[in-house]
């Protein structure tokens, strides 16, 4: 549906995008991840057409049938008018995509109902919690019925219900045939919804794919392993663990390793911290996600 060839974005003398190459397609979800200045926001602007490359190319390659518009933006910050109710929102929003004011009921109560805010609908936005103004923003956007929706940070600052209401919303508009781009910084948000991700650092693109496919390229297939310590280790012991191959987490007593899960000796695993002197409260055995990834293209770190 829409393709980047190339593109570079530059403010002045700062490199925002540089030379970002991306096919987005629908039915599919595509999650972007990178860090604060990464160049997201720019890579967003470019996407819906708020911005146009220094040097490189954006393709629209297609659009789906019965779509209104190309791209629709839910954009991190609220961006609706609070003194009318979630309805009337999504009426306003249709109408000024050029729908009928038949069309544009319609529109509404599609958008509505996708979004799980039928029974606020008549509700002024300014009375509404947090978590249900997040999924009317969603709704204002999808009133405009774009073949593409691209969301800054659907789910922040909302519970977890709120935030399994919205994952379900996306995943239904993929069901239903409709691009979808989350920029988050959620890794369980990626891990729920990403058909493939995509890591920007310093504007470069550095890469993107299939989740599993990108975490057995990495990884070869082996497990993580989380060494939970019952208090958390001083420098020198930091430095040990580090020499025995784990990462520190943002939790002090949580560190992370890997292992080909059919050579691993538990007990023996866990004499070896042990007889250093580590007190173990707790071994955990999962399966890596998104944030490992995250770890290795976008901090500059190793977790093979």
């Amino acid at each position: 549906m829409l393709r980047l060839d190339g593109v570079h974005l530059s403010y002045g003398t700062h490199v925002a995008l540089d030379g970002v190459s991306l096919d987005l397609a629908a039915p599919e979800i595509f999650v972007l991840m990178g860090p604060n200045g990464a160049g997201k926001s720019s890579l967003i602007k470019v996407l819906t057409g708020a911005l146009l490359p220094s040097r490189g190319g954006a393709v629209r390659l297609g659009q789906l049938a019965g779509a209104r518009a190309a791209v629709g933006l839910v954009p991190q910050d609220i961006a609706l008018y609070s003194w009318l109710t979630a309805h009337e929102n999504c009426l306003a929003f249709a109408r000024i995509a050029g729908a009928g004011l038949t069309e544009a009921r319609r529109l509404s109560a599609r958008a509505l109902a996708l979004t799980h805010c039928e029974d606020i609908a008549d509700t002024p936005v300014a009375r509404l919690s947090g978590g249900f103004k997040r999924r009317v923003n969603i709704a204002a956007a999808l009133a405009s019925a774009p073949a593409m929706l691209i969301l800054d940070e659907p789910t922040v600052g909302v519970d977890l219900d709120a935030k399994r209401t919205i994952w379900q919303t996306l995943l239904t508009l993929k069901e239903l045939g409709t691009g979808v781009v989350v920029v988050t910084h959620d890794f369980a948000e990626a891990d729920t919804l990403a058909d493939r991700v995509g890591f920007l650092d310093r504007g470069r693109l550095v890469r993107q794919g299939n989740p599993a496919a990108l975490l057995d390229d990495l990884l070869g297939g082996k497990k993580a392993i989380d060494l939970v310590l019952a208090r958390a280790p001083n420098a020198r012991e930091a430095e040990t663990l580090r020499s025995m191959s784990l990462a520190a987490t943002r939790v002090d007593t949580l560190w992370t390793t890997f292992h080909a899960i059919e050579d691993w000796n538990v007990g023996a695993f866990a004499a070896t911290f042990e007889s250093r002197g580590f007190a173990i409260r707790e071994l955990r055995l999962r399966d890596p996600g998104v944030e490992v990834l995250y770890s290795h293209y976008c901090n500059g770190g190793s977790a093979a």
